[in-house]
């Protein structure tokens, strides 16, 4: 089972060019927010379980 120090290791390079798209005075506050939310989510167990393709794509028919 993932932590949630590897996942936040692992999403680090999407969220700092996510980053760029707001300005330099707010990316540290932002980049903050990120990690506590993806915290969040963990301590939630909303990562516990992850639909497979098929199961996502019934949702929608």
């Amino acid at each position: 089972m993932m932590t949630t120090e590897v996942a936040i290791k692992q999403l680090y390079p999407k969220i700092k060019k996510s980053l760029y798209s707001t300005s330099p005075q707010n990316r540290e506050d932002l980049e903050q927010e990120l990690k506590m939310k993806i915290t969040e989510c963990f301590h939630n167990n909303v990562f516990e379980y992850t639909p497979g393709f098929w199961e996502f794509s019934e949702r929608f028919d």
